[in-house]
């Protein structure tokens, strides 16, 4: 792996009180996120983004998110290919899993159970995301991470 570190590519805007009045915050942050993902590929070579793990995860997270935005079913976001290729990473994507819980509550816990072979849910809080976060972060914690 090289241990050179990835170029850091413009931030997002922050959007003032008139653009997102005017409607055209949430249109234009779809453009700006697919414009950095494709810098990504002009700055990072795809040799060195397959070989380094946050800009792996990163790009597949994306991904991941946005061709599953709209879906409600647990299922289909589950077992779409940027998810399964997260799962595929093993181990070393436990860390970026756990990283994303911490910000905010999703569904890694399908991936997390994949890569670890455990589930450390109580039974009782089983369809509470945020208390399923909770236990998986303990157990993140309990395990080093």
């Amino acid at each position: 792996m090289s241990s050179a570190s990835p170029t850091v590519l413009p931030r997002k805007k922050q959007w003032d009180s008139e653009s997102i009045s005017l409607g055209i915050g949430a249109e234009s942050d779809r453009i700006i996120d697919s414009y950095q993902e494709s810098m990504y590929h002009y700055y990072i070579p795809v040799s060195r983004q397959l070989e380094n793990p946050s800009i792996r995860f990163t790009m597949l997270k994306r991904k991941w998110e946005a061709e599953t935005a709209m879906s409600s079913s647990v299922t289909e976001i589950s077992i779409h290919s940027a998810y399964q290729e997260i799962i595929g990473m093993g181990p070393i994507a436990i860390p970026y899993i756990l990283s994303e819980l911490r910000q905010k509550p999703g569904h890694w816990f399908w991936a997390l159970n994949a890569i670890t072979g455990e589930n450390p849910v109580a039974p009782e809080h089983r369809g509470n995301i945020r208390k399923m976060t909770e236990d998986w972060l303990r157990w993140g914690k309990a395990n080093g991470y």
